[in-house]
């Protein structure tokens, strides 16, 4: 009794077997058929025009020239599918860090300004600027002049710019003003007459430009010695003779 299942199984199983080789090779036969390389008769049957389609279509496509329905013919005839890929799972959106502001920043508002008149109550021992004067740059340092009201040390400066502008020392506007250009007028000066060349407007410089106080003009140049004209008279016998002064 088992015997005969046994063997009825073997027969069964050897049926579907067979239903699918033929079905198998009917799916080639046609593809083969479709492309040009079949001649024969869809009748699923593996015979020797089968074989010889197979091997055209292996040589055709560069394939094993084997003449047998293997998986590389099988995938090149489109007779397996791919397993349909599994989609990933998508993981959620990570929140990144928020975007930037960029809007303007708010401004400060300005202080408020006091009133006009808040400072209009001035006590009467607050400190005033005074006015620069040139004798803080060490133009009259060791002269008469180093004391004396700006007015006059303006007038002095203007003097002495006028009185290098005539000798040729000096080229810029006659303003009382202690400048550079004045300046290298005072050293070039200075440098000429044999005194120390050092821009300012020193005793011996003033003295030399008859800036001085108590002087009445202006001199051109370094204090000469001043000669007289020798007083002579004709002696007895014709010889001169020198009266002294």
């Amino acid at each position: 009794m088992n015997l005969k299942l046994l063997v009825t199984a073997l027969f069964f199983l050897a049926g579907i077997s067979a239903a699918w080789a033929d079905q198998a090779v009917e799916s080639i036969q046609q593809k083969l058929k479709d492309q040009g390389f079949y001649y024969g008769e869809i009748n699923g049957k593996k015979d020797g025009d089968t074989v010889a389609a197979i091997r055209r279509y292996q040589i055709r496509n560069g394939l094993a020239v084997t003449g047998q329905i293997d998986a590389a013919t099988q995938r090149s005839l489109g007779l397996t599918s791919a397993p349909a890929s599994t989609p990933r799972p998508r993981t959620a959106a990570t929140p990144g860090p928020p975007p930037p502001d960029y809007s303007p920043a708010p401004r400060n508002s300005p202080a408020p300004r006091p009133p006009q008149d808040a400072y209009q109550d001035e006590p009467a021992d607050a400190p005033r600027l005074r006015e620069p004067r040139p004798e803080m740059s060490g133009l009259f340092d060791g002269t008469p002049l180093e004391a004396a009201p700006l007015a006059v040390q303006r007038n002095t400066i203007a003097g002495a710019q006028l009185i290098l502008m005539r000798q040729g020392f000096y080229r810029s506007g006659i303003d009382g003003a202690f400048g550079p250009g004045t300046e290298f007028a005072i050293r070039g000066f200075q440098a000429r007459f044999g005194l120390t060349p050092n821009g300012r407007l020193d005793t011996e410089t003033l003295a030399a430009l008859g800036l001085l106080p108590g002087q009445h003009r202006a001199g051109f140049g370094p204090p000469r010695r001043r000669f007289f004209q020798p007083r002579v008279r004709i002696g007895p016998t014709g010889e001169p003779i020198y009266i002294p002064n």
